[in-house]
């Protein structure tokens, strides 16, 4: 086996070894995520955009992975990232999707809240997707080559349409936000926002990281 082949090989390692575990992470944390929604004692607290069980979970995410990699190179740097750094995007995210609903906010219903919907989890899904993927650069966990960047813009576009299409949908399917407000509803509809564009997260974080840090 030649050093190319070797060194392949590895990279292959490192992406299923972080991609499998992150799996598992998001589906902790839809998990916990489920609890915690019909745990609370009032609904409508759930969609607080910077405090809220979908956001002081967030670490959750990350846990399975940095349990699993704990004797790899670099492991403080990636608790720093999945405790604080994606946390901190989430939040970030969260409230511009909230700020972007509340101005664009109709109280006539009709194919402009699916449009606004869809709106909504655009913008937080760019939001997240940008700060998830582009600061994973000054934490050394990716280098910033033309091979990386290509990955993160890709990943970008792909995590802003499942923000979207999540967004959009789980509210179509569950009407979470018309009266009476139930638990259950939003339990759905998070779900429906959180888990996929998680699960797409955790592809491009395994594949970014499967690059190796710069020197």
């Amino acid at each position: 086996m030649t050093s190319t082949d070797a060194h392949a090989r590895r990279r292959n390692v490192r992406f299923w070894h972080a991609f499998i575990w992150l799996l598992v992470g998001a589906v902790s944390y839809a998990v916990a995520l489920a609890v915690a929604v019909l745990l609370y004692p009032d609904p409508k607290d759930v969609l607080a955009p910077v405090i809220g069980p979908s956001l002081y979970l967030t670490p959750l995410f990350g846990m399975p992975y940095l349990f699993a990699s704990a004797r790899q190179r670099g492991w403080v740097r990636r608790v720093v990232y999945f405790s604080a750094v994606l946390t901190c995007a989430h939040v970030a995210a969260n409230y511009l999707a909230w700020r972007h609903a509340m101005l664009s906010y109709s109280f006539e219903p009709g194919t402009q809240t699916w449009v606004r919907d869809l709106g909504t989890g655009a913008v937080g899904g760019l939001a997240g997707g940008v700060l998830a993927l582009m600061l994973l650069v000054p934490l050394r966990l990716a280098p910033f080559t033309a091979a990386s960047r290509a990955i993160i813009l890709f990943g970008i576009a792909a995590l802003t349409v499942l923000g979207a299409w999540g967004m959009a949908e789980g509210l179509q399917l569950t009407n979470a936000l018309e009266y009476e407000l139930k638990s259950s509803r939003f339990v759905f509809w998070f779900e429906c926002v959180h888990l996929p564009w998680q699960a797409c997260l955790a592809f491009f974080l395994a594949w970014l990281m499967r690059l190796g840090r710069r020197a």
